[in-house]
């Protein structure tokens, strides 16, 4: 059967930043594995790249597609567990009191210990990017590399141990299911979009990869939770519908999204609502580190100027606009699921990375 939603084919915007990706094959696929933070152009420069990475040289000027101002949000717990060198004094700042009872403190909870415990009893997959070690990394950078100084910071600066202080600590995996799932009962966007993604990965597992299809109404759902403009929200809605599933294919206009200009623009966008996307990011940290990717101020800025193609620019530009203005609007309808078209090969599979 097909359902089809019909749409009008918009008009690509200008040349845009796009914003970085987490690549990783399903657990179950062994043809699709590869490395989770590595962009399409790991280990160069990407096409029509505008960095040259010399000493000094100021870092290359943004180019975004002009999007109205979003408000600056209050400063909540989440963002500062996201911007957190150490998650100790948070945890027991949580834990048995009346802010870790609520939805945002419960996500938080789960989130550090999902990290930093010790989870038995049912412990799930969870990847974890290959990191050298420290005496390797450096041994490994050429002393006339003009990125060398800046490489070995923001190494130290990802490895940095934000789980120092919880030997011990232990927790249950059903413990830990409960405590998302009591976030997403009350109401957090957050939560209710990490329990979608964790629903669908689980029935993936237990049914095959391609069995699962994203229905009518989780899509309708992960509108809506992208409509409430929280960027995790955003990119982790962003994020399940980027991903390939069983008898659905979404379009932008006339066109079958490619995978990866879909996912970027998701992510582009979730910066635009405030996720934090600077250089002090693990994510940005990661490239600089391991990629000598230094010079990009912004996640956006660093995908455009290292590892975009032109005509993947312009798609996540087009993408992005769209998407924008869907969640600015509450109007969807130039996003249509198209059923019963056959699975495109070559299908990448997106996992949470760094954020």
């Amino acid at each position: 059967m097909r359902l089809r939603f019909t749409l009008g084919i918009p008009v690509a915007a200008a040349l845009a930043v796009v914003g970085w990706l987490a690549l990783h094959a399903d657990p179950a696929s062994v043809a699709q594995k590869g490395p989770e933070v590595a962009p399409r152009y790991a280990e160069r420069p990407g096409a029509g790249s505008r960095v040259s990475g010399r000493p000094g040289e100021a870092a290359p000027a943004a180019r975004v597609a002009s999007a109205p101002a979003v408000p600056p949000r209050p400063p909540t717990v989440f963002d500062q567990f996201l911007r957190a060198a150490e998650y100790r004094a948070i945890y027991d700042r949580l834990r048995n009191s009346a802010k870790g009872e609520t939805a945002e403190g419960r996500l938080v909870l789960w989130e550090i210990l999902r990290n930093c415990a010790t989870v038995t009893e049912g412990r799930r997959y969870s990847y974890r990017p290959p990191v050298p070690k420290r005496e390797e990394f450096v041994a490994g950078i050429a002393p006339a590399d003009p990125q060398r100084e800046a490489r070995i910071a923001a190494y130290d600066a990802f490895v940095t141990n934000r789980c120092q202080g919880f030997e011990g600590v232990a927790i249950a995996q059903a413990d830990l299911d409960k405590l998302l799932a009591a976030s997403a009962a009350a109401g957090d966007p957050r939560a209710k979009a990490l329990s979608l993604e964790q629903e669908l990965w689980m029935a993936r597992r237990s049914q095959g990869r391609d069995s699962v299809v994203l229905t009518d109404n989780h899509i309708d759902t992960l509108k809506q939770l992208a409509a409430t403009r929280d960027p995790e929200a955003i990119r982790v809605a962003g994020r399940v519908m980027a991903n390939s599933w069983a008898d659905t294919s979404i379009r932008l206009g006339q066109q079958q999204v490619e995978q990866r200009p879909f996912m970027n623009a998701w992510l582009v966008v979730a910066c635009e609502f405030g996720q934090p996307c600077g250089t002090d990011t693990p994510r940005m940290q990661q490239a600089c580190a391991l990629q000598g990717h230094c010079s990009a101020q912004t996640y956006p800025d660093y995908v455009y100027h290292y590892t975009s193609s032109p005509h993947e620019s312009q798609l996540i530009a087009q993408y992005r606009a769209i998407l924008r203005n869907a969640i600015d609007t509450g109007d969807w309808s130039q996003v249509s699921i198209v059923r019963g078209i056959p699975t495109q090969p070559g299908r990448i599979t997106f996992v949470p990375g760094p954020r």
